[in-house]
């Protein structure tokens, strides 16, 4: 298992979540970073990575186009 760290940006505060992932693979953490962009409107982005190393963004845009 692997620890991704996450900054959500929610269209409500200023300064973006910390949270992460505790998951087998990357694919894995973009899948449940797609899915929690689903399930709260007010995120519109996710941002995830593995230590210091930007793995992806998935933003809500992207989602619906």
């Amino acid at each position: 298992m692997r620890t991704y760290t996450c900054l959500v940006t929610d269209n409500r505060y200023s300064v973006p979540t910390l949270s992460f992932y505790l998951t087998t693979d990357q694919e894995r953490a973009r899948e449940l970073a797609r899915r929690d962009l689903a399930a709260n409107p007010h995120h519109t982005a996710f941002e995830v990575r593995d230590g210091d190393r930007l793995l992806f963004v998935e933003d809500r845009q992207a989602l619906s186009g």
